[in-house]
């Protein structure tokens, strides 16, 4: 009939032709079979994650010129300093919380008695229960220190009995943006500002590595009203370029 007919027409127009039902009962078919086998590699899946040993390692690093906070899995604080890097866990393990530090981070660790904290550097390791502390180990540095702002802490250097480090000093500083140089060498200065401004800093064969010097810069002082003091206390000039300070003799 005509009627049958233009109902034919607005179907095909539709999309709603004998085949397409033909098809939409197929997927309901598969569909029903899906539901089934989603939930199984669902469930097999969560199987696989709790039965294996799924947990990553993460690390964060931070450039020169830029300081960082993160949160470890246990909700202790760490600020990392400009040019290191930490490795962690994704997950801490029941009996320790290991990270493992490159270059100068200050730590808040979350008080546990059960589980304590270690930081493991390049040539120290410090274990501490709860407490908060700097760690400087940056690798092309002279010396690591590990200072402390309060708690306890035990200091265990290669080759050496461990030690307990109750002392305090203010070389966390840094997180202020301050900078503070008790006892350093024209070195460890230089290098301590090449990675606090982003810069190279040209110090060939111009200042003896046995001169020692203490110096604290605590007004965010910029990177010439650093170099004009260090001039007249350490003894030299220097030309400054885009991204490099070359020093030369007075």
């Amino acid at each position: 009939s005509s009627t049958y007919a233009s109902l034919e027409r607005v179907n095909l127009r539709t999309g709603y032709n004998k085949e397409h039902l033909t098809n939409i009962a197929s997927y309901q078919k598969f569909a029903r079979v899906a539901a089934v086998i989603v939930p199984l590699f669902l469930f097999a899946g969560g199987m696989f994650y709790y039965l294996s040993p799924h947990n990553e390692m993460i690390e964060i690093s931070v450039a020169y010129g830029e300081q960082k906070r993160l949160i470890l899995p246990d909700s202790s604080e760490v600020w990392l300093n400009a040019g290191s890097s930490i490795l962690y866990p994704e997950t801490f393990a029941k009996d320790k919380r290991l990270v493992m530090l490159d270059g100068e981070a200050y730590f808040s660790v979350k008080k546990d008695t059960v589980s304590p904290f270690i930081v493991e550097t390049s040539q120290l390791s410090v274990k501490v229960l709860g407490t908060r502390f700097n760690v400087k180990a940056y690798p092309n540095d002279e010396k690591i220190t590990t200072t402390l702002t309060s708690g306890k802490v035990e200091v265990s250097v290669r080759s050496q009995p461990p030690h307990i480090l109750i002392d305090t000093n203010d070389t966390n500083c840094w997180m202020a943006g301050k900078l503070v140089f008790t006892n350093a060498s024209a070195g460890e200065i230089f290098r301590t500002l090449e990675r606090h401004y982003n810069t190279t800093i040209d110090n060939t064969a111009i200042i003896p590595a046995s001169k020692r010097y203490t110096v604290k810069f605590l007004k965010d002082e910029s990177l010439n009203e650093i170099l004009n003091i260090l001039k007249d206390i350490i003894g030299f000039d220097y030309q400054q370029y885009e991204k490099k300070i070359v020093l030369t003799r007075q």
